[in-house]
């Protein structure tokens, strides 16, 4: 009988301790809830007004035409304007390299738009030429000639930088030659962009 009792006086004690158990529980689940909800309402915060990132404002505009991007390799005078020769140093892939050349033609007009001093008065178009390295079926690399397009220097002065990214400068263009290297990476390019450069691409099917 004394075991009996001293084994029910162990479970009543036990029944005791457990009955404020679910008190405790509650209160630290409670505690740990609020604190995931105030760590919720913070990201939840960041990302409202935190947003994107905004795009990179733009250095000053280039001083002339010669130093409007890297891949200009030299600029020249001609009968109605300039011709300026741009080099991709690498295989195209994608139509990468007229890509690069869309982020160059926009420079120029930034440059034309600042008054490049190397824009001779009274020039009324600007020949970009690209140039690139052909890769044939051997994988034999050779520099070759990709394209060249004509720009209107006053389509470029007038040229909305705001709103026009490099696909923008590039569909201004009011002619363009592509020469048997530069059929691949056009090709390319315009199926990456279809809608970008859709001006330059239409020409570009001609």
């Amino acid at each position: 009988m004394g075991e009996k009792a001293s084994d029910g006086s162990r479970q009543a004690l036990n029944r005791a301790d457990m009955s404020h158990m679910p008190t405790t529980f509650h209160s630290h689940a409670n505690s740990a809830g609020r604190t995931l909800a105030g760590i919720g309402g913070v990201l939840l915060f960041c990302l409202a007004a935190c947003g994107k990132p905004g795009a990179p404002a733009e250095g000053p505009a280039p001083a002339s035409l010669a130093k409007a991007d890297p891949l200009i390799e030299a600029v020249q005078p001609v009968a109605k304007g300039v011709r300026v020769n741009l080099r991709y140093t690498q295989p195209d892939v994608a139509g990468d390299s007229v890509r690069a050349a869309a982020r160059a033609v926009r420079q120029i007009a930034r440059a034309v738009q600042a008054g490049a001093p190397d824009l001779p008065p009274g020039a009324a178009t600007i020949t970009v030429d690209v140039y690139g390295v052909d890769v044939d079926k051997f994988g034999k690399r050779t520099p070759a000639r990709f394209f060249e397009s004509d720009f209107n220097v006053e389509d470029l002065k007038a040229l909305d930088l705001k709103t026009k990214g490099p696909a923008g400068a590039l569909n201004t263009a009011i002619d363009l030659r592509i020469d048997h290297a530069g059929i691949d990476p056009i090709n390319a390019w315009c199926m990456r962009y279809p809608h970008a450069g859709g001006e330059y691409c239409n020409m570009a099917g001609d």
